[in-house]
């Protein structure tokens, strides 16, 4: 396997979280590969494949009226295609309360797209079944 190159890799963790920022389901998809995999570790919620993790992100629409991903801090292994992002989150829910939370994301990729997506989350888990 070749080393991935690290601004690339950076640059697709934040693409992703935009699109997220921004609802567009069909955007987050097309960063995944066809069989990723979506975890909140500390909640015990896995999601396997594109289907599952559109119907995650649909759900998520219903329970978060906006959203904010920023204050980034990257660490990347361009050997393994991973990336670590330490993150805050704030968000408004849909009964309109702010929050505010700080997670870890650990990102592994192949060359097409992200393969699995592993979520530490403080605070009520919005990707949840």
């Amino acid at each position: 396997m070749t080393h991935a190159n690290q601004a690339d890799l950076i640059r697709r963790v934040e693409d992703y979280f935009r699109d997220v920022d921004r609802f567009d389901t069909d955007a987050i998809l097309a960063h995944l590969t066809a069989a990723c995999v979506l975890e909140v570790v500390n909640h015990g919620s896995v999601q396997e494949g594109l289907e599952a993790i559109r119907a995650t992100y649909e759900r998520r629409a219903k329970r978060v009226k906006k959203s904010w991903h920023g204050d980034f801090q990257h660490t990347v292994d361009t050997q393994a295609w991973r990336v670590a992002t330490r993150l805050t989150v704030r968000r408004i829910d849909a009964d309109g309360s702010a929050v505010e939370v700080h997670n870890l994301t650990l990102f592994q990729f192949e060359r097409s797209g992200i393969q699995r997506i592993s979520i530490w989350m403080s605070g009520d888990n919005t990707l949840g079944g």
